[in-house]
């Protein structure tokens, strides 16, 4: 998926619709299970998906699922 464009199209899907929970969620976890490998998590990260995680936790702060899969990003992302 990666290795095709997909975290880019994740990350462009979060930035066009940053006011909608639903596609904040999907994309946290779509990131999420894509940060499991060290050459997916470089690639998140120099396309700016820890900001994009970071930017829908802030939006969507009572949002559980967004919540739970954003932290699941930055989990992964981090070890």
């Amino acid at each position: 998926i990666a290795a095709e464009g997909g975290i880019a199209a994740v990350l462009a899907a979060m930035g066009a619709h940053g006011s909608h929970a639903g596609v904040q969620e999907q994309g946290c976890w779509a990131l999420k299970n894509l940060a499991v490998n060290d050459d997916n998590q470089a690639q998140i990260a120099a396309e700016g998906g820890i900001a994009a995680v970071l930017a829908a936790m802030g939006a969507h702060n009572s949002h559980a699922g967004v919540q739970e899969h954003g932290c699941g990003a930055l989990w992964n992302l981090a070890s």
